[in-house]
C-alpha cells in the first residue's frame, strides 16, 4: 500500500479524512488478480478514495490510485487544473509502469483491468473509454464567467486559459491519444467536465462498459448536465442516482471531526444523508459491475 511521504506528512499531521490500517511491504500471493486503477478529483490525490480502495482490494482486486500532476493536494499547478485531457496520459503512463514491474505485473489478469475514477477523475476514465472533450464549447456559459473550483491553487500570474499558447498546444498534442483498450471496464463517481461534451460523436469510440453513479444534489457537477448527459451520449453506460439530498462530496472519505471543523463543505453532507451508508451502496454496485464486466 502506498504511504505518505516525509514532506506530505508535514502537511497531513492533522488529517481532514479518517484513516485505514494498511500492512507495509505485504507480499503478493502467487496468482492472477484482476487490477482496478483510480483517478482522483481535482485537488485531491491518491488517497481520495481509500474508503473504496481498502474493499476492492479485500475483494480481491490489486488496486492502483495515483496522483496527476499538478492537479493534486500536494502539488498544486494553475495550468494542470485546466488541462484535463494530460490526466488520462497519467493513467496511461502509471498502467504501463505496473504491468512492467516484476513484483506487481506479474499478479495482474491483463484481460481484467478496470479503471475508476470521481468528479474530474470520472472525466479521466470516460475519456479513456474513448470520450473526447470539446474544450472549445462551454454550453450556456460566456468565458468571462467561468468560476474555477475551490480546490483552485492561488496564483499571481495572470493566464488566459481560453487562449494561453501552452494549454492549447497540451491540447492539441494529446486529446486524440487518450483511449486506453488496456482498460476494459469503467466505473465513474460524480463525473464532471460535462460542459465539454455536445454530441455523441464525441463518445461513438467507447465500446467499454461505464458505470455512472451520482447525487441529484450534487451542485458541483449537476446532474443533467453531467452524470445523466454522460448517459445519454455514452451508448454502453448504464447509471445509478442517488436521491435529491446527496451532494458531490459524498464520496470522499469519511471526514474526522477536525475536517468538518475545517472543510465543512467537503465533510459534511446533508443532515439526512449517512456517507458511509452512500459508500456501502456505491460499493454495492461496483462489485456487482466490474463482476460482471471484468
Amino acid at each position: 500500500m502506498a504511504t505518505l511521504t516525509k514532506k506530505e506528512q508535514k502537511k497531513s499531521q492533522k488529517k481532514l479524512f479518517k484513516a485505514i490500517e494498511t500492512i507495509p511491504n505485504a507480499t503478493i500471493p502467487n496468482e492472477k488478480f484482476p487490477l482496478l486503477i483510480i483517478s482522483h478529483g481535482t485537488g485531491g490525490n491518491r488517497f481520495s478514495l481509500t474508503w473504496f480502495i481498502e474493499k476492492m482490494v479485500k475483494e480481491g482486486y490489486i488496486v492502483v490510485s495515483l496522483d496527476h500532476y499538478g492537479n493534486s493536494t500536494f502539488n498544486k499547478i494553475p495550468r494542470e487544473f485546466v488541462k484535463w485531457w494530460e490526466r488520462p496520459i497519467d493513467v496511461q503512463y502509471v498502467l504501463t509502469q505496473v504491468l512492467k514491474n516484476n513484483e506487481i505485473g506479474t499478479k495482474i489478469d491483463t484481460s481484467r483491468i478496470g479503471g475508476v475514477g470521481f468528479s474530474l477523475g470520472g472525466y479521466t476514465n470516460i475519456a479513456l473509454a474513448g470520450g473526447y472533450v470539446d474544450r472549445t464549447v462551454r454550453e450556456n456559459e460566456k468565458s468571462k464567467d467561468r468560476e474555477m473550483p475551490s480546490e483552485f491553487p492561488k496564483t499571481e500570474e495572470i493566464i488566459d486559459f481560453e487562449n494561453d499558447s501552452l494549454i492549447i498546444s497540451s491540447y492539441k498534442k494529446y486529446k486524440d491519444f487518450v483511449k486506453d483498450d488496456r482498460i476494459k471496464a469503467f466505473f465513474v463517481m460524480a463525473p464532471a467536465i460535462g460542459f465539454g461534451f455536445h454530441s455523441k460523436e464525441q463518445t461513438n469510440k467507447i465500446t467499454a462498459p461505464v458505470f455512472i453513479v451520482a447525487g441529484k444534489g450534487d451542485l458541483v457537477a449537476p446532474v443533467k448536465k453531467n452524470a445523466e448527459k454522460y448517459h445519454i451520449l455514452i451508448k454502453t453506460s448504464k447509471i445509478y442516482l442517488f436521491n435529491k439530498n446527496v451532494e458531490h462530496y459524498v464520496f470522499l472519505n469519511q471526514p474526522t471531526d477536525f475536517g468538518k471543523e475545517i472543510a465543512p463543505e467537503i465533510t459534511i453532507d446533508n443532515s439526512t444523508v449517512d456517507r458511509k451508508e452512500i459508500h456501502e451502496k456505491t460499493l454495492k454496485l461496483a462489485l456487482n459491475f466490474f463482476k460482471s464486466t471484468l
